[in-house]
């Protein structure tokens, strides 16, 4: 008996899993693939990740890989510093092979965690209405094992086993915006100072009225190129989806003059399988935490901070009721409203949901006024990192307070 299983060991289940042991409680750690490997993402965590890394120990394993600082993000809607916290003003941008495998090593160093990599579960335990625990199968065994907890925790992703099984109900969906593909690219000349790059294009030759290309320079003296495409385009795209991708950047010579001579190395990867959803992320004996709780399109690089900063509020609501200082009801009630107050400003805006609320003019005064006006800029930028709270940016009603205010001191 756990005190939680936690399906899932990357970013998400393995900072959960050392916030909990940390607090003395015993925990499973599952997880299907085998590590060191990589998984399709963005790589980009601001200082809200590099917060918690050092609050679960393992912030100077991270600092020293050999990824560069970036210190100002240059997108089509906005260009800005980041703002500095804790002493920290800069994001990183690492692959996830080498960044996913410092917290899951550290959960295997920690006396309170037990660690199964190449151990895929195959279903929930019940004990009547509630979770009781998991059922999984170790990679090459024929044999079914159990194991029962408190708490079941899914951090297992967009597609989570642990959702669908509890019955976790989606909301606010948005079906997918975009299809994104993705490749590294060597010796790319950094720009100064180093940044992450994003630009806006079209791409005729498959009738993509919308397109986007983003630049991320990485550990290992490598850079993160993506390039995507409206969704509806994505069958298209697939066609000759390494062509399509090529052809596509060279569509914007920003990225062009970037890349220099610079070749992809290794494959171009990409998925159209990016719907946009929040779930209800606590029941009966299970939680939810990454992006098995939410999930959202990459292009506003949300991932890795959502799973760290709903890792740590998902342990103080844990502990709050292992401790005895609230019930599990309230717990997971506070879980859920604490976390979606955090994510749901940045998520709305990912998805356009803001951009709908207020009218086309008052979002237009909002965009012109980000280019003009160099502390709206800064605060767009915050917001992004969490280094000041999204709602105060990402609301109708602040996004119609800084178009107001503009008016009065114009």
């Amino acid at each position: 008996m756990y005190d939680a299983i936690i399906v899932g060991a990357r970013i998400a289940g393995a900072t959960t899993a050392l916030l909990l042991a940390e607090r003395g409680y015993s925990i499973l750690l599952l997880d299907k693939d085998r590590f060191p490997s990589p998984v399709m993402s963005t790589h980009v965590f601001f200082t809200d990740s590099l917060d918690v890394f050092e609050r679960i120990g393992v912030l100077d394993e991270v600092l020293a890989i050999d990824a560069p600082r970036l210190t100002r993000m240059r997108f089509p809607y906005v260009e800005s510093d980041f703002p500095e916290v804790n002493g920290r003003d800069f994001a990183l941008c690492i692959r996830r092979d080498r960044l996913d495998e410092i917290p899951l090593r550290a959960c295997e160093r920690h006396p309170n965690i037990e660690v199964h990599t190449e151990t895929r579960v195959t279903g929930l335990s019940w004990d009547a209405d509630r979770v009781s625990g998991v059922r999984y199968q170790p990679r090459g065994s024929q044999t079914e094992e159990t194991a029962a907890a408190r708490i079941v925790i899914g951090a297992d992703s967009r597609h989570s086993l642990v959702a669908r099984e509890a019955g976790a109900e989606q909301y606010d969906d948005v079906p997918a915006l975009f299809a994104w593909y993705y490749g590294y690219f060597r010796d790319v000349p950094r720009d100064e100072p180093v940044s992450v790059y994003a630009a806006r294009t079209s791409l005729p030759q498959i009738e993509a009225e919308y397109a986007a290309s983003f630049v991320f320079p990485s550990d290992d003296n490598l850079t993160l190129v993506g390039f995507g495409v409206q969704r509806d385009r994505f069958d298209a795209f697939r066609e000759d989806h390494r062509g399509n991708y090529l052809a596509g950047l060279q569509t914007l010579p920003s990225v062009m003059e970037r890349l220099g001579d610079a070749e992809p190395e290794g494959p171009i990867i990409g998925t159209g399988d990016l719907a946009n959803f929040l779930r209800v992320p606590a029941g009966p004996g299970w939680a939810l935490v990454g992006d098995a709780g939410c999930h959202k399109d990459p292009h506003t690089i949300q991932g890795m901070g959502d799973a760290t900063r709903s890792a740590v509020l998902l342990s103080e609501e844990i502990d709050a009721w292992f401790s005895g200082e609230k019930s599990e009801q309230d717990a997971g009630r506070d879980y859920h409203q604490r976390r979606d107050a955090d994510l749901k400003p940045m998520y709305d805006f990912t998805t356009n949901r803001l951009q709908a609320q207020v009218d086309e003019e008052v979002w237009d005064a909002f965009q012109t006024l980000t280019r003009e006006d160099p502390q709206v800029a800064r605060a767009r930028v915050a917001a992004t990192a969490h280094a000041i709270d999204p709602a105060t940016v990402y609301t109708p009603e602040a996004v119609e307070g800084m178009v107001s205010a503009a008016k009065v001191a114009g």
